[in-house]
């Protein structure tokens, strides 16, 4: 009976297609962890490591992360199954979701972790099961609570580059049996905590489901008396959408959207870039190779944030009402052109921030000065429109996942995969001494971006065909 729940729940949320990609993906990740590389690079992975699991422990917790089905409250929650049965293939389901990456991505690291091989091994496999057990424990959180608790995992987690011994992360910081023993306790605390949490979703799901839509609405938006543009204006650029549609592998499995208004984010923005300029400038005596080596993990994160920034574009999108208001095909261009343009004035002030390290000597930062301000607000463009022709759906209701996940899903990434080689390439060129290249490649991208974000808004045949994608996929 377990077997055939399992298989069920799986099956309902990924697709076969999908689950051999995650197989093909464990195996070289596997292949990469025993491989015999280099310990020379240590200095990197001592910046790279705490970084990427200090962002897997945060993501479960703001993605809002349980792969529940709004058919499974229909359906799966109404048979008489064991709660036991049920909580563990969930757990099976969030563990595909969200621990299975974390492995994808530290692999890399095993080759400067030989000498603690062991330690690194427990170590990892107790995170992996804490980052599983994370979504269960928060989701039917508050965000105030939620982002108070990614808060504190943020500075705990990068506690190991301060030399915290004390952090799961603390193992790239030379002290792996604290990392261990702390990584052991997380799990130890957290699994169990995941499982009572999964054997009354149900209930869970109505208190949350519940609170979202009984809320009061606090602020009340009239567009009366605006024309078109100026509405589009208030709605698209002086209002910042973050959304997420958390059903990937590393992204749990429901949606959530949040609003806020520009000019707050960008103070937001301006107080971030104010302290990064602080710590990366020689007040703090960080030498310029580790200031470089901080700028390139923090270029690899920005372009995750595009994911977040795009997935709620045209998912929110009601046609009946933002297509009535003019032509749809010029609709659909302001409403890219006005996203994209939002994103690059949210992050003008990181931008500035950025171009004032590299007049200081920090050539890296001059890149990404140029990539907040061009590629990213460009590739928003593209990552868009990709999805309307791959997979486009339409957001019906908040906390269930939107549906199955599939390899046409995961085409749209396929975007930020090249910006992040970019990013490396970028990086690799200023190690062998190259400045001047790497600076002509992220001048020749920010260009190439630009233009090819441009040429499609301009496009009048990709526009109608971006609308037929979203009519013919059911969009109202």
């Amino acid at each position: 009976m377990f077997y055939k729940l399992l298989k069920f729940v799986i099956l309902s949320r990924f697709s076969k297609q999908l689950l051999a990609l995650m197989v093909v993906l464990l195996a070289w990740a596997l292949f990469i962890s025993f491989e015999t590389g280099s310990t020379s690079s240590a200095s990197i992975y001592h910046y790279y490591g705490p970084a990427f699991l200090t962002f897997f422990l945060v993501l479960p917790v703001m993605s809002g992360g349980i792969a529940v089905l709004k058919s499974d409250r229909d359906f799966l929650f109404t048979l008489p199954v064991k709660r036991s049965e049920l909580a563990l293939s969930l757990f099976v389901v969030q563990l595909l979701s969200f621990g299975l990456i974390v492995l994808y991505v530290v692999a890399y690291s095993f080759s400067s972790l030989r000498s603690v091989f062991d330690y690194a091994l427990v170590d990892f496999l107790a995170l992996i099961l804490t980052v599983t057990a994370l979504g269960p424990i928060t989701y039917s959180l508050r965000l105030g609570w939620r982002v108070l608790l990614a808060l504190m995992l943020v500075v705990w987690g990068l506690s190991s580059l301060l030399g915290f011994p004390y952090s799961p992360a603390s193992i790239y910081s030379g002290h792996p049996l604290y990392a261990t023993i702390t990584s052991v306790i997380l799990a130890v605390i957290t699994v169990p905590l995941a499982f009572r949490s999964l054997s009354r979703v149900d209930l869970d799901l109505m208190k949350t489901f519940t609170r979202y839509t009984s809320s009061e609405v606090k602020h009340v938006r009239r567009f009366s008396g605006m024309s078109p543009t100026k509405a589009m204006l208030a709605e698209n650029f002086f209002i910042v959408e973050i959304s997420g549609r958390m059903n990937s592998m590393g992204g749990g499995g429901s949606y959530r959207s949040g609003r806020f208004k520009l000019w707050k984010g960008m103070l937001v923005t301006a107080v971030i870039a104010g302290a990064y300029y602080y710590m990366l400038s020689y007040r703090l005596s960080i030498p310029l190779h580790s200031q470089e080596l901080v700028v390139f993990i923090l270029s690899i994160y920005s372009v995750v944030l595009v994911m977040f920034l795009t997935m709620g574009v045209l998912g929110n999108e009601r046609l009946w009402l933002g297509f009535m208001t003019r032509n749809p095909e010029r609709y659909l261009r302001d409403l890219l052109a006005l996203k994209s343009l939002s994103i690059s004035a949210l992050l003008s002030p990181l931008a500035v921030v950025n171009l004032l390290l590299g007049i200081g000597g920090n050539e890296q930062a001059i890149n990404f000065g140029l990539f907040l301000l061009v590629v990213i607000p460009s590739l928003l463009v593209v990552a868009v429109i990709m999805s309307a022709f791959l997979y486009p759906f339409q957001i019906k209701e908040d906390i269930s996942m939107p549906g199955q996940f599939n390899l046409r899903q995961m085409g749209t990434i396929l975007p930020i995969l090249p910006a992040w080689f970019l990013v490396a390439l970028s990086f690799g060129l200023l190690e062998d001494g190259l400045p001047s290249i790497a600076m002509i490649v992220t001048i020749l991208t920010s260009l190439v971006m630009a233009g090819i974000s441009i040429s499609l808004l301009l496009s009048k045949s990709v526009g109608r065909r971006v609308i037929d994608r979203l009519v013919t996929a059911g969009f109202v």
